[in-house]
């Protein structure tokens, strides 16, 4: 992405990164706009790799003088600094693990700013370029570099996919509808059978609202049979999680 990059051009991608970022402490933020102010004359000008290079040694010294949200800076000036050590291609492929749905593609920039997100201790750097970002939810990310081409087949192929599911999910709430009461999001007694878009398939299950009674007319009161009944004749319907049904074409 950034090949023998300047010390200076090197500051200007951290900062922007650092800008970019999610701070506990709201203050952080009008921190580094002031440092900015204090180098520049103005937080909105744009900044060439001389001043960047000057920012960017500012900061460093306000993290080392336990200034107030020090850490905090300082842990996320870390992160940017693994980020931008391991993102160095334009293009990558993003597969779940375990796999869920069709791979996604990311830019380069893109990346960057999910490894700021993620934390440096969640991002790990495998064979080849390959990046692991590791989720809260114990599931991880993938991210494989791929020539520009292969990216955009795989963008195109995530394209057709989700429009497929989109065309499912019509199919299955025009199933569904005449025969069975739909969740209405915008209700809090909305209860009913909500039909959601997951991955390539759409799950069906209840929506019980601020209503929890209500979801033995799901599990014992013939509702689930009768949606599987439903759409079995026309779709792929297994046991899904959370006590919902799978529905594929």
């Amino acid at each position: 992405m950034h090949d023998n990059p300047t010390r200076g051009a090197d500051s200007q991608l951290q900062l922007r990164l650092l800008r970019r970022a999610t701070f506990a402490a709201g203050y952080l933020p009008e921190v580094i706009d002031f440092i900015i102010r204090e180098a520049t004359g103005s937080e909105f000008g744009r900044l060439d790799d001389g001043q960047a290079s000057r920012i960017h040694s500012r900061l460093v010294r306000y993290t080392a003088h336990g200034q107030p949200g020090a850490s905090e800076l300082a842990r996320t000036m870390l992160d940017v600094r693994h980020a931008v050590d391991l993102v160095q291609h334009e293009h990558y492929r993003a597969s779940k693990v375990p796999g869920q749905g069709c791979d996604t593609t990311v830019t380069a920039p893109q990346l960057l700013e999910l490894a700021v997100a993620a934390g440096r201790e969640s991002v790990l750097r495998t064979q080849r370029g390959t990046l692991v970002i590791s989720g809260a939810d114990g599931l991880s990310t993938v991210y494989r570099p791929v020539p520009a081409d292969e990216a955009a087949q795989v963008r195109m192929a995530a394209r057709s996919a989700k429009e497929r599911a989109i065309r499912l999910h019509e199919q299955v709430v025009r199933a569904l509808t005449p025969h069975v009461t739909m969740a209405d999001w915008s209700r809090d007694e909305g209860y009913g059978v909500a039909a959601d878009v997951v991955g390539e398939a759409v799950a069906v299950q209840w929506w019980p609202a601020s209503l929890p009674g209500t979801l033995r007319l799901w599990e014992s009161g013939g509702i689930q049979e009768l949606c599987q009944a439903l759409l079995a004749p026309s779709f792929r319907v297994t046991a899904g999680a959370c006590q919902s049904l799978e529905v594929r074409e």
